[in-house]
């Protein structure tokens, strides 16, 4: 999900969208990797199992996906069914159907503890994040893969101005419009995507609805909010895609 990317954000159910600055560690082998997203105030988390024993076959575990996605359904529950040899490295199985687009979705016990995290290549245990989070720990800075670097030359040449993926720093969420409030068929719902193009100054030079909320009035208050993002001064332009959700 992340190979090849440039650019990224992060969205909460409470509307805040915060930066993701890139990759801090990664597993091809076990198709994971750890990102690092910014934010000014701590945000709520799923604590991982201790040990690899809280997998074991017939516990119950359920497949968390993102409540910000369109479907009703946003877990897939059931028994652990097989383990691989070792369950702190191999994946493991449940009854319960998997979605496709759950990759990423933690996979959490009766205690509320992480035992796994969902890929395209199956449920991988938590213990396999050990490794990952101890070379998240070092001093390097998360980066993209896709972005651009400076090549190692005989002599020393200055950074490109936009070496550095160029990061967003005032990006209000849209409210909830009156208007909407006020239709004959009553508050309505929706979640769209929506292109945001930054110019060489960090200002936003143009918004497209890349998918529509279903709703005119929606989508124009999502646009006028996202008019109003700006970013860190990049020496380019640059795109990035932003989902968001309306709740009354």
């Amino acid at each position: 999900m992340v190979a090849d990317a440039a650019y990224g954000v992060a969205k909460s159910p409470d509307g805040k969208i915060r930066n993701v600055t890139g990759v801090l560690a990664s597993s091809q082998e076990a198709d994971l990797a750890v990102l690092r997203a910014e934010t000014k105030t701590g945000v709520p988390f799923l604590p991982i199992a201790k040990t690899s024993e809280s997998i074991a076959v017939n516990a119950w575990a359920v497949v968390i996906g993102s409540s910000l996605q369109h479907k009703e359904q946003p877990a897939a529950a059931g028994t652990i069914t097989s383990l691989g040899s070792d369950p702190k490295k191999d994946g493991f199985q449940i009854s319960g159907a998997i979605p496709n687009d759950a990759a990423g979705a933690p996979v959490v016990d009766a205690d509320s503890e992480v035992v796994g995290i969902a890929t395209k290549n199956g449920l991988r245990p938590s213990g396999l994040l050990d490794s990952l989070l101890a070379q998240s720990k070092s001093v390097t800075p998360a980066r993209w893969a896709a972005a651009p670097v400076e090549s190692p030359t005989a002599t020393p040449m200055p950074p490109p101005k936009f070496a550095r993926n160029p990061r967003v720093i005032y990006n209000p969420a849209p409210r909830y419009p009156y208007e909407a409030r006020m239709l004959r068929s009553g508050p309505t719902t929706g979640s769209g995507k929506f292109r945001v193009t930054f110019d060489t100054n960090g200002l936003v030079k143009n918004v497209q609805t890349a998918e529509s909320t279903g709703q005119t009035i929606l989508d124009q208050a999502a646009i006028k909010a996202l008019q109003q993002w700006k970013a860190e001064p990049g020496g380019r332009e640059w795109t990035v895609l932003v989902p968001i959700t309306f709740q009354p």
